[in-house]
């Protein structure tokens, strides 16, 4: 007597994953795509997250758990320049991560390894190699497993006591690059604050509350809580 056997019915994809490769992925590839052509030159506004905090608030360290990377560490200002962190989600199995960096009309492969240092040198190219800042932005593209599908903007955080080498009003520099950066509705403001500050004379949470009065478009990441 035969049997026959009942073929395994096929595996469907859940529907969120289905619904975000089929709607939502599409939409991000095409904003990227849009923030590639730096429209926002031309006063056209795309959606990004925008990191504030004061200088060794712990953006880094923020960053880093996102990101699954190390980026540049030391005393005093590390981040002198728009530092735009473009993380974008394999979904492959055990694929190497990819990791790029894009500037000035360049691209530059880098890995995990290298890739604090080669910061460090395309930082050095955009700012100087002094304790200066500038509003030319650096991209970080960050393709592995396991990231959340995000565009963060990590500015330089403020610094109040310029140190040898800084301009004088290097603080109002900072202050005016955050200002641009958080300023259109597009833009989520991420305050990334230090549990030993008091959060209501913090100043980006005072400018934020410039832009963002009803605080709709805010979110805080309390850092250092010990």
């Amino acid at each position: 007597m035969l049997v026959k056997s009942e073929q395994p019915e096929p595996i469907n994809t859940a529907p969120l994953v289905s619904s975000y490769s089929e709607r939502i992925r599409p939409v991000l590839d095409a904003v990227e795509r849009l923030r590639c052509l730096n429209i926002t030159k031309e006063g056209i506004q795309l959606p990004s997250i925008v990191v504030v905090g004061d200088q060794s608030s712990g953006k880094s360290s923020v960053l880093e758990s996102l990101a699954g990377i190390s980026l540049p560490r030391g005393q005093g200002i590390c981040t002198r320049v728009p530092l735009v962190m473009k993380l974008e989600n394999f979904n492959h199995p055990n694929p190497k991560p990819e990791l790029s960096l894009e500037y000035e009309g360049k691209v530059i492969s880098t890995d995990e390894a290298r890739v604090s240092g080669d910061i460090n040198r395309a930082t050095d190219e955009l700012a100087g190699h002094g304790k200066g800042i500038s509003n030319n932005p650096l991209t970080l593209v960050v393709r592995k497993n396991g990231v959340p599908d995000l565009t963060m903007v990590d500015l330089p955080g403020i610094t109040r006591v310029p140190i040898l080498g800084q301009p004088e009003n290097i603080c109002d520099h900072i202050k005016d690059m955050i200002m641009e950066y958080i300023t259109p509705e597009e833009s989520i403001i991420l305050n990334v604050i230090a549990a030993s500050v008091d959060f209501s004379t913090c100043e980006t949470i005072r400018m934020s509350q410039c832009v963002d009065k009803t605080g709709q478009r805010t979110l805080a990441a309390v850092t250092k809580a010990d």
